[in-house]
């Protein structure tokens, strides 16, 4: 009888859970959004099976008046950028986790099984694939020699790019718990600079493979694991003299090339920074939106108004910061002082007919397995900004 009434109790505390949930999401306020940004679609196409709820994050890549995506299904597909015609589409016949990258007519894509394949970008053909020691959650890296992968154990991998032979390897100590992501590494002149786990953003030497500096980003403090968390989960960036890389519980910083820190600042993030006009801009993890002053770090200003909205990384995209939300809207912002500029809602056809009176989000109902968000790092194009969603639509959004 105790184990019954103890299931009772469970099944009730779920059932309200379930409901207070729903009701907070139905019932959650769009801020204003009524300012100078018009979006509008100039074209959108259905790619396949998405993002989804599998948490990989498909980046596309551009190269000209070319898009190239892949789905998780396997299939990767070049688009043109102008008007979203389909040029060749590829079937890998794997899972695809990693997305796809592009360098000099060559595209590297990873798959769930832990293998990069080389792809002509003219017609999709398959060049060569390489083992890697595990799978790669993010997009590879290249120059014109070799191709550098981070895996999800802690390893960078460079291959040579005519073959796919692997040059080097390096591994780096994992902690007991992690957030399972890893960033595209940077590349220079002489360096492969990524962030690890452990908190650390490490350079390694480009011919190698072996580190020329770290920086702690992050230092891992709390009584539980999940508190020691200090992942470097988004991709360092540069803007040619200065990198730029934040950790989660940890710190968004400045390093020079030589592994100098010029600053760093509190930013708490699993996304990478976005530089423009002068500034850093961060997606934290609770969702606000800060600026940083890109010399001295300095902290500009702090949007809150979209927190809790499960917002992506931020891309700059004319005068304003896009970001994707979990409930598949794109939001638009002002560089200058973070506010609300404008705002276009990215879904499938809604499920049902519309409600009369009713917000547009009401036409939708989020089924099991459905995931309407938007995960995926965006990309600024000549052409407008891409957006690639998480139920498996790519579309050119444009700023009128």
């Amino acid at each position: 009888m105790q184990s019954r009434h103890w299931f009772k109790s469970l099944f009730i505390t779920a059932c309200a859970a379930a409901l207070a949930a729903c009701a907070s999401t139905n019932d959650r306020v769009l801020p204003d959004a009524s300012g100078e940004a018009k979006p509008d679609v100039v074209w959108r196409i259905n790619l396949g099976e998405g993002p989804g709820v599998t948490y990989t994050r498909l980046k596309a890549a551009v190269d000209g008046d070319t898009v190239y995506a892949a789905d998780t299904g396997g299939t990767v597909t070049a688009v043109e950028l102008a008007s979203g015609d389909r040029l060749w589409t590829k079937d890998l016949e794997q899972p695809i986790l990693g997305g796809v990258s592009f360098s000099d007519d060559q595209l590297f894509v990873s798959l769930r099984e832990g293998t990069l394949v080389a792809l002509s970008a003219d017609d999709g053909s398959e060049l060569w694939r390489a083992m890697l020691p595990s799978e790669a959650v993010a997009q590879a890296a290249a120059d014109d020699k070799r191709v550098f992968i981070q895996t999800v154990d802690g390893r960078v991998t460079a291959l040579e790019r005519k073959d796919g032979a692997q040059a080097w390897s390096y591994e780096a100590g994992m902690p007991v718990l992690s957030v399972r992501g890893t960033g595209t590494p940077l590349i220079t002149d002489r360096l492969v600079i990524t962030g690890y786990a452990t908190g650390k953003l490490v350079a390694l030497d480009k011919v190698l493979g072996i580190p020329r500096w770290d920086i702690r980003l992050g230092v891992p403090d709390g009584r539980s694991e999940l508190e020691r968390l200090v992942d470097v989960d988004g991709s360092p960036v540069s803007d040619g003299r200065i990198i730029f890389a934040a950790a989660y519980h940890g710190k968004v910083a400045a390093v020079s090339e030589m592994g100098e820190t010029i600053w760093q600042e509190e930013g708490s993030t699993y996304t990478s920074p976005e530089l423009a006009l002068g500034s850093v801009y961060l997606t934290l993890d609770d969702d606000s939106i800060q600026s940083y002053d890109m010399m001295t770090g300095a902290k500009a200003w702090l949007q809150t108004e979209l927190m809790g909205r499960g917002l992506g990384q931020v891309t700059a995209t004319g005068t304003y910061l896009a970001v994707g939300d979990e409930e598949g809207y794109v939001h638009f912002i002002s560089q200058v002082d973070g506010g609300i500029e404008g705002r276009i809602m990215l879904r499938p056809r809604p499920l049902h007919i519309n409600y009369p009176h009713q917000p547009e989000a009401t036409n939708w109902r989020l089924s099991r397995g459905r995931d309407f968000g938007i995960r995926s790092n965006m990309l600024d194009t000549d052409e407008g900004l891409l957006v690639y969603t998480n139920a498996g639509d790519l579309a050119l959004i444009e700023l009128r």
